[in-house]
């Protein structure tokens, strides 16, 4: 599947975890952001980010330090009374363990994955997808998954600003 293989590369060249040569001419690849395309920016007249509905057949997260794998991407799947959980490494997109099958919905199933570090994310890529991937998703699904976790993070610092501010107009120093 040379597809597969060629954006398994492309990957860990933009991830630059490490050095990668060219399979065939032994050259190092590297990625340089100032020659991607850049599209021409939509302007969206919206105050917040759109939340994932609690209720989903699918959920995604992202957990800055997972088990001993660092920050990665999880994506639970309910079907029929099971959950599914894919794992995946946020800088390469590359599958991280086993995929694991457990009985219950995923937050009753893998209880242990939402710690104070789990922030939900965007995204709905049917089942059918995930198959076609294999492994690793497509730089596309990445890109997306990492504009929702930057969107998400300026929420939660904009909610924490707007708290320690209330908090201070409540109980002002004393003089």
């Amino acid at each position: 599947m040379p597809g597969h293989a060629a954006s398994q590369t492309y990957n860990e060249v933009r991830a630059a975890t490490h050095v990668v040569f060219c399979e065939s001419c032994q050259r190092i690849l590297y990625y340089d952001p100032a020659n991607d395309e850049v599209p021409d920016p939509v302007v969206v007249a919206r105050r917040r980010r759109a939340h994932p509905k609690f209720e989903s057949n699918q959920a995604w997260y992202y957990r800055a330090g997972f088990e001993n794998h660092g920050e990665v991407f999880l994506v639970y799947l309910n079907n029929k009374g099971d959950s599914i959980r894919h794992v995946y490494d946020s800088s390469s997109g590359r599958g991280v363990g086993d995929i694991l099958l457990r009985e219950g919905e995923y937050r009753l199933a893998f209880p242990e994955d939402f710690t104070e570090d789990a922030i939900r994310l965007n995204g709905s890529w049917g089942e059918s997808e995930l198959e076609e991937w294999g492994n690793e998703p497509p730089t596309a699904t990445l890109d997306a998954l990492h504009r929702d976790l930057d969107l998400a993070r300026a929420e939660s610092r904009k909610r924490s600003h707007a708290k320690s501010a209330a908090a201070a107009s409540e109980h002002p120093a004393a003089s």
